[in-house]
């Protein structure tokens, strides 16, 4: 099945039910993952989540204080603006 075979089954979820399929993919991607939130306490559960978070590396780019990127970009803007108007 589909994601947009499924979408309009889950709009008709309850509240309930959605949190439920939330929790239900959340500890599929853990598992996914290599980590498995199921047999954690209730407790231990969001300290674990926290520590498989802390030992995971992610790369976050934002375009504040990008100032090459802001002079690459606007380099490309003014050759096209030469181009369009030549």
């Amino acid at each position: 099945m589909s994601l947009n075979e499924l979408l309009p089954t889950v709009n008709q979820l309850s509240h309930q039910d959605k949190l439920r399929l939330i929790h239900f993919l959340l500890l599929a991607v853990a598992r996914e993952e290599g980590c498995s939130l199921e047999t954690i306490g209730e407790q231990g559960q969001e300290a674990a989540l926290l520590n498989q978070l802390a030992s995971t590396e992610a790369v976050v780019w934002s375009p504040h204080e990008a100032y090459e990127a802001a002079q690459t970009l606007s380099e490309l803007l003014a050759a096209a603006k030469q181009e369009n108007h030549a």
